[in-house]
């Protein structure tokens, strides 16, 4: 018991020390109930220095990002189970830049996030550079605006992200992403052109709502959870020729205003298309449908939904 005491009290102190800025509010960060969820004038304090001290770490460069992202990764195996410790560490660890407005280029590529990362309502003024970015927590990009082209090719995202009714009003690159978690762009805006081709989402994708004014790469992707398109708005060429998915493909009532490309893609779950619009062209030469073979109902039902879809 004693031998678990001193380790926690020496994690404690390597948690600080990674995080000078924390020093001077040891003994609150030092108390059991100092929650995330928790509400007190020192807490807010302690918030909205963690705040200046990311800005400054940000400014500093990706070497000496990843340098500290190391050293709290290496802390997190630390801490273990102890909830203490683990409270403490997702308050150093994570990233809480909510509502700010970032009026020059955000760049951040090549960056290590080891504990969440909150941008939710944040106004990125010029273009943004997420490439090759991992993040190991959640995300949240909610409200997000990003006025400039968004970098996000080749992210990691290893517990998912949220950019539910972010506006991008200009050019989206997700290309070669991955995901393990949920990906949310649920009521997302895209006034420019986005693409996702070649990205690996291995938890639910959701789009439902989402809004492409212009073209729609997210084909050669592999969607191994849910996919969900219901309602969304392709304004125009939207493609998913070679895509793949292992489990359900929602597009009840999505519209595709120019050509609707679904060429080579594979549907291994059920497709669903009910009341989808076509107002362009669409091709769905080469597709492979798996059925389930049991009950015969549900054999029906897919059939119908593609028969419907592919010839009207």
């Amino acid at each position: 018991m004693a031998d678990l005491l001193r380790l926690a009290s020496r994690t404690r102190s390597e948690l600080l020390q990674a995080s000078p800025w924390a020093w001077p509010y040891e003994l609150v960060l030092n108390a059991a109930e100092v929650l995330p969820q928790h509400d007190s004038e020192e807490l807010r304090a302690i918030h909205a220095a963690r705040r200046e001290a990311t800005l400054r770490r940000l400014g500093s460069g990706a070497a000496a990002w990843n340098s500290w992202a190391a050293t709290m990764t290496s802390l997190r195996r630390k801490a273990g189970d102890d909830p203490a410790l683990t409270s403490l560490w997702q308050l150093l660890a994570g990233v809480e830049l909510v509502d700010e407005s970032f009026d020059g280029e955000f760049d951040v590529a090549g960056f290590h996030f080891p504990g969440a990362a909150r941008f939710a309502g944040s106004a990125f003024g010029s273009d943004v550079w997420f490439t090759d970015a991992r993040f190991s927590g959640p995300v949240d990009f909610r409200d997000a605006t990003f006025a400039g082209d968004a970098f996000f090719e080749r992210t990691r995202f290893a517990a998912g992200a949220d950019f539910g009714a972010a506006h991008f009003q200009r050019g989206a690159e997700f290309r070669e992403i991955s995901c393990a978690g949920t990906l949310g762009f649920v009521e997302a805006e895209f006034s420019g052109s986005v693409w996702f081709r070649s990205s690996f989402f291995e938890g639910p994708v959701r789009f439902r709502g989402a809004r492409f004014g212009w073209e729609a790469g997210l084909g050669d992707c592999r969607y191994r959870g849910p996919a969900d398109f219901v309602e969304v708005d392709f304004a125009d060429n939207a493609g998913f020729e070679n895509a793949i998915f292992e489990q359900s493909a929602t597009f009840t009532q999505a519209r595709f205003c120019q050509a609707a490309w679904f060429s080579g893609a594979q549907f291994r779950g059920e497709a669903v298309f009910d009341r989808t619009r076509f107002l362009g062209r669409r091709h769905f030469d080469g597709i492979a449908v798996s059925v389930p073979q049991t009950p015969v109902a549900t054999q029906a039902a897919v059939l119908e939904r593609l028969r419907a879809a592919f010839s009207g």
